[in-house]
């Protein structure tokens, strides 16, 4: 949406506020160019990659001589700055809340000069799963149920501290390799995450008071579970459960199940209709795999998988000894709480499912096409060198 025009001497002259944005951003992107210092400790070597939300940069730590990714947020023209640094803020917060060796490690938080707040993490060399589903997809079902078990056992350690991730799709999963050369796939980008105030981040602090107004749309559409598309801030692990099951389709498909993730009907699509059996792409797939991979796309939340760990004991058969690790760390995964925990029945319903009016089925869907576009723009973008 435009901002009407401030005072000016020229009717084609930016907002006195967007000008002043403007400035600050290329003062950002400045302080970041090959050879800058920042924090007095941190070379930037080069740029890995940018987005909606901001630039990533490879940087050397010249105290310790390690190589890390430096990700930095520069301020938007629309206005959204508050909003942007505090989801910013509460991703840093999120991610470094955990542990578990499938989550980006966070080493180091701080602000530009100009105010413009960056997060500092290990630097990862692989490629993410998105690159890996248009390069070599469909994968071995071995490799991807592999892929994903990892990716439930990150969110294993996330919902069992209140946190639910709300971003889950192939860009936001980097696979790297872990120690003697396995592949360890890692969870990116907790910058939408819903965080309850049991996350162990505090009451008082900024990730815990509520950033999303309710039936706001946070996410990237074609991974986003029916109930984030009605409501994005009434949602729990389940909504995460969904994503998966759409990243192990895509994963054994190299499609995606309610059509193309481009296709502007795919939010009508996805509140209305059921999804192409799996059985109907991969016809040699084993029924018990198929049963678990669509049972995470039942559009009623109560009837996915209540945990990640429920989710990966129905794929627990088909992994290789690989997983082995993360179906162990599952096995002591708390329960889900706080945000994460099971939300009671009587909270919004998938369209499709239940009855709604059909005002309100034009606001979800309007809601969530106008921000396709804008979210789900701060993608893993630690590739590495090439």
């Amino acid at each position: 949406m435009g901002r009407a025009p401030g005072p000016s001497t020229h009717p084609s002259a930016p907002p006195p506020q967007a000008a002043a944005a403007s400035v600050v951003v290329g003062r950002s992107l400045e302080a970041v160019k090959p050879g800058r210092m920042i924090a007095g400790k941190y070379r930037v070597e080069r740029e890995l990659g940018r987005g909606g939300f901001g630039v990533v940069v490879r940087a050397r730590h010249l105290t310790i001589d390690q190589i890390v990714a430096i990700k930095v947020l520069t301020p938007s023209e629309e206005g959204a700055w508050k909003d942007d640094a505090a989801r910013f803020k509460r991703e840093a917060q999120a991610t470094a809340a955990l542990r578990s060796e499938h989550v980006v490690r966070i080493l180091d938080v701080d602000s530009l000069e100009d105010g413009s707040p960056y997060i500092v993490m290990e630097y990862l060399e692989g490629e993410t799963l998105h690159h890996t589903i248009h390069t070599r997809g469909p994968l071995p079902v071995e490799e991807a149920v592999d892929h994903v078990i990892q990716v439930l056992a990150a969110l294993g350690e996330a919902h069992g501290a209140g946190i639910v991730h709300r971003d889950l799709k192939p860009a936001n999963v980097f696979v790297t390799r872990g120690a003697g050369g396995t592949m360890v796939a890692k969870v990116l980008d907790f910058g939408v995450s819903k965080i309850g105030a049991h996350s162990g981040l505090g009451s008082g602090s900024a990730s815990s008071q509520p950033i999303t107004k309710t039936g706001a749309v946070l996410g990237t559409v074609a991974y986003m579970a029916p109930e984030q598309m009605v409501d994005a801030k009434r949602v729990d692990a389940r909504a995460d459960l969904w994503s998966v099951g759409i990243i192990l389709y895509e994963l054994l498909t190299k499609l995606t199940p309610f059509g193309p993730a481009t296709n502007p009907t795919i939010v009508t699509t996805v509140l209305t209709k059921p999804p192409t059996p799996l059985s109907e792409m991969r016809p040699d797939l084993p029924p018990k795999l198929v049963r678990g991979v669509m049972r995470c796309l039942e559009k009623l939340p109560e009837n996915r998988p209540a945990t990640a760990a429920a989710a990966a004991a129905a794929l627990a058969p088909f992994a290789s000894v690989r997983a082995r690790a993360a179906l162990d760390s599952l096995s002591r995964a708390p329960r889900p709480t706080g945000a994460a925990a099971p939300q009671e029945k009587g909270g919004p319903k998938p369209l499709g499912t239940a009855r709604h009016s059909r005002a309100t089925l034009a606001v979800a869907i309007g809601g969530a096409i106008v921000t396709v576009g804008l979210l789900g723009l701060a993608v893993g973008i630690f590739l590495a060198s090439r």
